[in-house]
């Protein structure tokens, strides 16, 4: 970094695939709330336990103890939370100790009979939750036994008020056959956002997967022409030495010829396994590939575009003896990084900088803030790109938000790739 410039706050950032997979995760965790797995049971035990408080006094009477209420109506109502858990016995043990409550009930005179308020609602309650729970046929079922059980028992019990009961029994149907179909929505609805959210995860990470593999693709071709360059000089100078350099013996002359055919049978491979790796076959017309000496171009080509990048380099011959393949991914990194920056924070001022240190290259690039908090891209696949660049070159690329509300990307890179170096 140069001096003087002010302090970054810069961290490693994990792979565009993880971000996009714990984006994802979280989305299904959110999903798993809505759907209710730890809200229903607390709310269904605080509704069990109000609808106790209210029931129990209505049922108890001259006729029925208060202890006998109790435990008549904690079944009743025990079997909302239960319903939740196992709905195809929840609803029959509900249904049982609501059809003993009217038979209880059926000489109070009461109008609202069989079906008073508070049992209306805690049967629906339960009803409810069979629904979510289980399918619509299994709904129905239990739905149709409660009308019909209830029916037959008004009928039995108070045959003289038949008009009165078929009303308060038809107005239960319609409330619990209404909430029944709503939850049946809702349960369809939490099923088909779940399945959304999956295959949206899944379409992320084999869109994640593909431009992986296209980045390492376009980084193959890359690294084809910049290591069969090298190759093809060998090659060359081994096949002429014995006519360059005059007495030479046989068995030199020998070996000279067998490192060049062994450069071309490599070359050759390396063409090969480009090909296999891009799928097509290779384009003879081809530009050589840039390096360093190409930023300072690529950067006027932009400014020339209207965008203001400053640019700053070493004086003198502070390139000499740079690798191919460190020039070509100092290149790369700089076109990425600008181009991230005009898409993410346009009218930012942006400075790139080179700098020699010992035997690395310093790759600086900067840009201001835009009045909006500085955030990476949503998918961040050109900085993965950039970090595997770094890589491959055996040097490092550090990114992140700067204290001043910009962002900023620094690599540093070998003159010469370095064996076994670690990103």
């Amino acid at each position: 970094m140069a001096a003087g410039t002010t302090p970054r706050v810069l961290h490693d950032r994990p792979g565009a695939g993880a971000r996009v997979a714990d984006t994802t995760a979280s989305a299904v965790r959110q999903l798993e709330r809505l759907r209710g797995d730890r809200v229903l049971p607390g709310a269904a035990l605080l509704a069990a336990v109000v609808l106790v408080l209210v029931e129990a006094p209505l049922v108890a009477g001259p006729d029925v103890p208060l202890p006998l209420a109790f435990a008549i109506v904690i079944v009743h109502v025990g079997a909302v939370p239960m319903a939740l858990r196992i709905p195809n016995v929840a609803a029959p043990l509900s249904l049982a100790a609501a059809l003993v409550l009217q038979w209880l009930a059926a000489g109070t005179g009461s109008l609202l009979w069989p079906w008073s308020p508070v049992l209306i609602v805690t049967q629906c309650l339960v009803l409810g939750a069979v629904a979510a729970r289980t399918t619509l046929p299994v709904a129905l079922l239990h739905w149709l036994v409660a009308v019909v059980l209830s029916a037959s028992l008004s009928a039995w019990l108070r045959p003289r008020r038949g008009d009165e009961t078929s009303v308060d029994v038809a107005v239960f149907g319609s409330i619990s056959a209404t909430l029944i179909i709503a939850a049946l929505l809702l349960a369809q609805w939490r099923r088909v956002r779940s399945l959304l959210l999956q295959e949206r995860q899944l379409a992320a990470e084999e869109a994640e997967r593909r431009l992986v593999v296209e980045e390492r693709t376009r980084i193959a071709r890359e690294l084809h022409d910049v290591v069969a360059h090298s190759l093809s000089i060998i090659t060359v100078q081994a096949s002429t030495a014995r006519f360059r350099h005059q007495g030479f013996s046989a068995e030199a002359a020998d070996e000279f010829d067998r490192i060049a055919a062994q450069s071309r049978e490599a070359l050759d491979e390396m063409r090969g396994l480009l090909r296999v790796l891009r799928g097509t076959e290779e384009d003879p017309n081809r530009r050589p590939q840039p390096g360093l000496h190409d930023i300072a171009d690529l950067i006027a080509q932009a400014n020339r575009a209207g965008t203001s990048i400053a640019f700053s380099e070493p004086t003198g011959p502070w390139a000499a003896g740079v690798g191919p393949l460190t020039g070509l991914t100092a290149y790369r990194i700089v076109q990425e990084a600008t181009s991230n920056a005009i898409r993410h924070a346009p009218g930012s001022d942006i400075a790139v900088t080179l700098a020699r240190v010992a035997d690395d290259i310093e790759v600086s690039i900067v840009n201001s803030a835009t009045g909006e908090p500085a955030v990476d891209s949503p998918t961040g696949h050109g900085l993965l790109g950039m970090t595997e660049r770094a890589a491959i070159a055996g040097g490092t690329v550090r990114f992140g938000p700067t204290e001043e509300g910009g962002f900023a990307v620094d690599a540093r890179l070998p003159v010469f790739f370095r064996s076994g170096a670690t990103p």
